[in-house]
């Protein structure tokens, strides 16, 4: 659902009669949303079990977007999709804790199998789209679909207790939840600032919405694959010499699509390099940081935050500078990000203080 934004935004540019920088506002509602429900359900777990919280969370998703489909009014859309975003926040922060610490030394391929299976439904989304020749029947399909998983997710069990919550309350450890919250933040930026951006760039170039749609479909499917193929990587390789490389190539892609070596359908290429990224930062710092519930929640609500504020200074951008643009400010995010993995991976806390690498 998160996916079909950015292709959806020409369609409500044209229903709502909006600018692009005022229909970029919705997956800003979104993520706000997710903000609010993490911190909401994430924060939690000392009075709720985890079947509890899904039992509020998914109605709120479920319900939240199949009111988005049917909005009258552009501020009663925002409205549905923030009610909305605050159940996938607290849907998305359950999920991401309870495989990245309930498979031992399994769990960082299994978060990047789950991972993956989002990557699917991100690649879905936006195919749909462009099928449906608009967004309201996909968004009210969705979300009747996300209603009728609440019967299993009401089953979920309980993850393994916060044995080290105390050790997280330290200093340094809690300076390493703050630099993975950091890190997150700014790669959702790159994430998020493509599926949100893709099809206007593509729309303006002359591309038709039903072509831009598919465009970002396909890159919603070269992430999906890129987790699929990182999940087990990520059992081999240390997560810094999984992370630099693919944030390297994604800089360089983006440069050459802004110096027009390459056509702007070279996103794509990004969503191979970004695709892994998440699993694997929040799989290394449920190593780094193991059996704390709150580092988890603190990390994801850093990226629920950047893929709220980020694509907006993205859509801020393009208004001062065109849509020629959105290379460079997808350039700067990535370039931050790479900053951040690089500070990470040298940092060391002081002594009695949580190590950034795993052992």
């Amino acid at each position: 659902m998160v996916a079909t934004y950015g292709p959806s935004l020409p369609g409500i540019e044209t229903r709502f009669g909006v600018a692009d920088s005022v229909a970029g506002l919705i997956v800003t509602a979104q993520f706000l949303g997710g903000c609010l429900g993490i911190a909401a359900f994430g924060l939690t777990h000392a009075r709720w079990t985890v079947a509890q919280r899904f039992s509020v969370a998914t109605p709120l998703f479920g319900l939240g977007i199949v009111a988005a489909s049917a909005a009258p009014v552009f501020p009663l859309l925002l409205l549905a999709v923030l009610v909305s975003g605050c159940g996938a926040g607290g849907i998305v922060v359950l999920i991401n804790f309870s495989f990245a610490t309930n498979y031992g030394r399994r769990s960082p391929a299994m978060l990047g199998l789950v991972n993956a299976f989002y990557g699917a439904g991100s690649f879905v989304g936006p195919a749909l789209v462009g099928v449906a020749a608009g967004y309201a029947p996909v968004l009210a399909g969705g979300g009747a679909i996300g209603l009728l998983c609440l019967v299993p997710l009401r089953r979920t069990p309980d993850g393994p207790a916060p044995a080290l919550e105390a050790q997280v309350a330290g200093g340094a450890a809690r300076r390493l939840i703050l630099a993975f919250a950091v890190l997150l933040f700014l790669y959702t930026g790159v994430e998020t600032g493509v599926a949100t951006w893709e099809a206007t760039d593509l729309v303006g170039a002359g591309w038709s919405v039903q072509g831009a749609a598919i465009a970002t479909s396909a890159y919603w499917g070269a992430f999906t694959i890129a987790r699929f193929l990182g999940s087990p990587l990520s059992l081999r390789v240390a997560p810094e010499r999984i992370l630099v490389p693919l944030l390297l190539v994604a800089i360089l892609v983006l440069l050459a699509i802004r110096a027009h070596v390459i056509p702007p359908s070279g996103l794509i290429a990004v969503g191979l390099c970004a695709g892994p990224v998440f699993p694997v930062v929040v799989s290394w710092l449920a190593r780094v940081v193991p059996n704390a519930p709150s580092a988890v929640t603190y990390a994801i609500l850093g990226a629920i935050l950047g893929s709220a504020v980020l694509p907006a200074g993205l859509g801020g951008l393009i208004g001062i500078g065109g849509l020629d643009a959105l290379p460079l400010g997808l350039v700067a995010y990535a370039a931050a990000c790479f900053a951040m993995v690089v500070f990470i991976a040298t940092w060391r806390p002081a002594p009695g203080g949580v190590s950034a690498r795993p052992e």
